[in-house]
């Protein structure tokens, strides 16, 4: 494809709210609708004198995209520089833009093995998604099924183009404009939050692990508040432990322009391969400490305990648990007890229930609030 082409192609896809959201973020004010609202005038005063351009409104006009390049090349006169440069910032203006950027061994030509950068691109998305999660609701570890607002967002992101300065990847991010109301509500949108959310929990892990190097006793809750969770560190760790690379990840924030983000907003986080192994085991206690709501535990009966006098009881079940067998504590009473579990361990036969599972000691957990108990039938 020419460039000619390509420039074309890129022009056939700009929507006039972009590049309307460009002017107002660049300076520009909004004038007086033309043409019988088929068009906009934008204003801009440089150097005493007052400018315009004309945007295009409605896609069906016959000479739309004709008008649209003629608002393109006044701009491009009046910035003084490529048309090119000022798409690619259009394209931007309602997204947020997060790159990741891994410093490899020798400067190369830029590229990297096929495999890996599908497994580095996974690991992104796992970050993405679990940055997501935490803005729904802040959490050590989220087990397989993940909130359906988190998988929408993560349904609306974009890979970008490839970008010079060792190996990069840029994700776009689309975030709704700032709307100028006379008094705007100070609400942040969900995508918007999710950005937030990354770069505060990538903070916060680095500053774990450099805690944890000292020696020094880590928050559990305050770095699930802080949108650390087990997903996280597992994303993270995965990319710092590719061998290929050699110091550090760096991860840059730039947000979109039509939504203006506060001066405490993470610009930068940065990520020395060293801390892998201690990224890695903070996520394996944060994923074992972890509360898991709605778990589901099957296995089998290996002892009952109960008082003569009283009504409840306590199981032990030898079930799954991170595809490992582990001996669950689980109180039960009446029918539950006397009937299903008495039973299941009489006849050798598999039981399932579901509950919250929290971690004891060791090995040992405890299902809180069990309830569905049954036996599983085979054949």
């Amino acid at each position: 494809m020419n460039e000619i082409r390509a420039h074309s192609q890129v022009i056939e896809a700009l929507s006039p709210v972009d590049l309307s959201s460009y002017l107002r973020a660049s300076g520009w004010r909004s004038g007086q609708e033309v043409a019988g609202g088929l068009a906009k005038t934008w204003l801009r005063t440089i150097d005493g004198g007052e400018i315009d351009v004309i945007v295009p409104l409605d896609r069906s006009l016959r000479d739309f995209y004709r008008r649209l390049e003629e608002t393109l090349t006044a701009l491009e006169r009046i910035e003084q520089r490529p048309q090119t440069q000022i798409l690619a910032d259009i394209g931007q203006v309602a997204s947020d833009v997060i790159r990741w950027r891994w410093v490899q061994d020798s400067e190369g030509d830029g590229t990297i093995p096929l495999d890996l950068g599908q497994q580095l691109i996974f690991q992104i998305r796992g970050q993405l998604l679990a940055a997501a999660c935490s803005t729904v609701e802040p959490r050590q570890f989220f087990p397989s099924r993940k909130s359906p607002k988190a998988m929408e967002y993560l349904n609306k992101a974009r890979l970008g183009q490839s970008e010079r300065g060792s190996y990069v990847v840029a994700v776009h991010c689309p975030v709704p404009p700032a709307l100028p109301f006379d008094e705007p509500v100070d609400t942040i949108p969900f995508e918007r939050r999710v950005t937030l959310t990354l770069g505060n929990a990538l903070q916060s892990l680095i500053a774990a692990a450099s805690q944890a190097l000292s020696g020094d006793k880590l928050n559990r809750e305050r770095l699930a508040e802080n949108g650390v969770s087990a997903n996280l560190c597992e994303s993270v760790a995965a990319v710092l432990g590719v061998e290929s690379f050699r110091r550090s990840v760096e991860v840059r924030f730039s947000y979109a322009p039509a939504r203006p983000v506060g001066e405490g907003a993470v610009k930068l986080a940065r990520f020395n391969s060293d801390l892998a192994p201690l990224i890695t085991e903070i996520g394996t206690d944060l994923r074992e400490t972890a509360t898991r709501e709605s778990f589901e535990l099957v296995g089998f009966v290996t002892d009952l305990s109960r008082g003569v006098a009283d009504e409840r009881g306590t199981a032990t079940i030898q079930g799954l648990v991170d595809e490992s067998l582990r001996r669950v504590e689980v109180e039960a009473t009446g029918y539950d007890y006397q009937f299903i579990l008495t039973e299941a361990h009489r006849d050798r036969r598999p039981v399932a229930c579901e509950g919250e599972l929290v971690k004891v000691k060791g090995k040992s957990f405890r299902l809180m609030n069990p309830r569905g108990f049954h036996i599983i039938k085979s054949e």
